[in-house]
């Protein structure tokens, strides 16, 4: 009888040691690396928002961490869990939402945290995918972004310094160091974009006399203003295309005796006639005082000299002009004549 207890005795307690033995096994299976613990996704902080609409946000937010193969147990608003915590919270300022995804291990110590302005509540449906896959792929946020995700914050028209546009009109008188031509004449027309210390341009330019030297350029570039009051001088500089030609004569006579060995122009005789012409890249400097910058229109005096990168085969070019232009504020379907 005693030997029969004993069997038994030892038959129950090799079954609980067996039993003991298999939960742990499979307690470690469960929180092997290969089949780890579900995280926690915590619903945090959210003044101003209503529980259902958090809820349904922290749903999202676990949906996408599933997505990711995290595994990950449906959002509650409160534990005391000490593994991993996915913690979501919202914070208002004015309109707009701050959202934040936060990496807690355990429970209140911060790894990694993400965040991410949107306008409206539902606009989670964006951001969610984006705050995951930041968050679990170490991504800043702004590299989490594709053509479904950008949030209407994101996308906002970004504001601008004040700045105006102009059409321009000039007259100049064209000097060409080393040559004949003095004071022939030159027009411009061209467009302008102006800030208060800066402005950007782009102009036409077309001066010569029939007998002599002729230049014509487009060009870009830009200028900077001294101040930001009614009269301020100005320098600036940029680049052109440039294109040069020249007529050379040389000497006249009245002898008709030339005539046979000459070439006949206007009742005079010439010989060594030279011309040429070339066109290529150039720049330009500028310097100037513009006024009436407190009104709709500008008025500009100003000398300019341009600098061709070539040399035409017999002279060189380097016309300096000085000139007084008229501006006019231009606005947008409305014409150059908008007063």
């Amino acid at each position: 009888m005693q030997k029969r207890c004993l069997f038994k005795y030892t038959l129950f307690l090799t079954a609980l040691l067996i039993l003991c033995a298999y939960t742990e096994v499979f307690a470690q299976e469960r929180s092997s690396p290969e089949n780890p613990k579900p995280a926690t996704v915590l619903i945090g902080e959210h003044p101003g928002i209503e529980e259902i609409d958090a809820q349904s946000a922290a749903m999202l937010i676990a949906t996408e961490f599933r997505k990711l193969g995290v595994p990950v147990d449906d959002p509650v608003d409160r534990t005391r869990t000490s593994g991993t915590v996915y913690r979501i919270t919202f914070n208002r300022l004015g309109q707009k939402i701050l959202v934040k995804l936060s990496h807690e291990m355990p429970l209140g110590t911060v790894l990694d945290e993400k965040q991410l302005w949107i306008d409206n509540i539902e606009e989670v449906i964006k951001a969610a995918p984006r705050l995951v896959d930041a968050l679990i792929n170490d991504k800043e946020i702004e590299q989490a972004i594709d053509m479904e995700t950008v949030t209407s914050h994101e996308a906002a028209e970004l504001n601008k310094k004040p700045g105006e546009s102009l059409w321009n009109l000039g007259i100049f008188g064209a000097f060409i160091p080393g040559t004949d031509a003095t004071a022939n004449p030159g027009y411009e027309f061209g467009w302008s974009y102006e800030t208060p210390k800066y402005g950007v341009g782009t102009e036409f330019r077309l001066s010569g006399s029939d007998d002599e030297y002729m230049f014509a350029s487009w060009s870009i570039g830009g200028r900077y203003f001294f101040n930001a009051k009614n009269i301020s001088p100005y320098v600036g500089g940029g680049l052109s295309i440039f294109r040069g030609s020249y007529e050379d004569f040389g000497r006249s006579y009245e002898d008709p005796y030339y005539y046979d060995n000459y070439d006949y122009f206007n009742d005079y005789y010439y010989e060594d006639d030279e011309s040429g012409q070339d066109s290529g890249l150039g720049a330009y400097f500028v310097g100037g005082i513009s006024m009436l910058r407190l009104t709709k229109s500008r008025l500009k005096f100003e000398i300019r000299i341009d600098r061709p990168f070539f040399s035409l085969p017999e002279d060189d070019m380097m016309p300096i002009t000085f000139g007084i232009f008229f501006s006019q504020h231009y606005v947008p379907g409305r014409g150059c004549l908008s007063f």
